[in-house]
């Protein structure tokens, strides 16, 4: 009598799937049409084969959606933006005007209107936009307060953050420093009257910042 090589022995004969009523119809479809006597051959390798199946069911391990998406926004939402929506986003997250932002981009106001109505920049142009926006994205996840009130203030050894973006040095480094003065600034606006401090302007507090960071460098 011949025997059907298998796998694995027939004490680790425990089906680790639990199949539907269609799934079940479909193996005893496969399992008459290969028997002897029915039209079909029952060899050695083709039981082999369905056991196999019956034990280790092929799976297929799709992401899901939400993984997928997650995934996206750690690449960066700024990879999918047009050059207009990237012109767009470094405007909207450091507040400047139009005049500011075309010195921060090298170009004239025209331009940046142009680019901002869809037309494609060139060049070397299409690359500071993309870092710009990359940039710009940083500062808006620090969640910077009054970040319009800061960008135009030269306390940054003596310069603005808009000084820092027209040139091709790292606004980043200074993201640290800017958050600092920002939040202590949030703060002191807090202070209740009643708390034995005067509630110092926006100019003061940046004004006392500003030495701080003076003296640091």
């Amino acid at each position: 009598m011949n025997t059907i090589p298998t796998p694995y022995s027939q004490a680790s004969f425990h089906p680790t799937k639990t199949y539907t009523p269609n799934e079940i119809g479909a193996l005893r479809v496969e399992l008459f049409i290969l028997t002897a006597g029915t039209g079909g051959i029952m060899t050695a390798h083709s039981a082999a084969e369905l056991l196999n199946r019956l034990h280790y069911p092929r799976i297929h391990v799709e992401h899901s959606r939400a993984k997928q998406a997650d995934t996206q926004s750690a690449v960066g939402s700024s990879a999918t933006l047009s050059p207009a929506e990237h012109v767009a986003n470094i405007r909207d997250v450091f507040a400047i005007n139009m005049s500011d932002l075309a010195s921060v981009l090298g170009v004239t106001r025209p331009t940046v209107y142009a680019w901002l109505a869809g037309q494609e920049p060139k060049g070397e142009a299409v690359i500071r936009i993309q870092k710009l926006s990359r940039v710009a994205d940083q500062f808006n996840r620090a969640n910077i307060i009054r970040l319009d009130k800061l960008v135009h203030r030269p306390i940054l050894n003596g310069r603005s953050l808009l000084d820092i973006l027209k040139t091709d040095e790292d606004p980043v480094a200074d993201l640290a420093t800017l958050k600092a003065i920002a939040d202590k600034e949030a703060q002191t606006r807090r202070e209740p009257k009643g708390s034995g401090k005067n509630l110092r302007s926006l100019d003061d507090v940046l004004s006392e910042s500003s030495i701080a960071v003076y003296e640091r460098s």
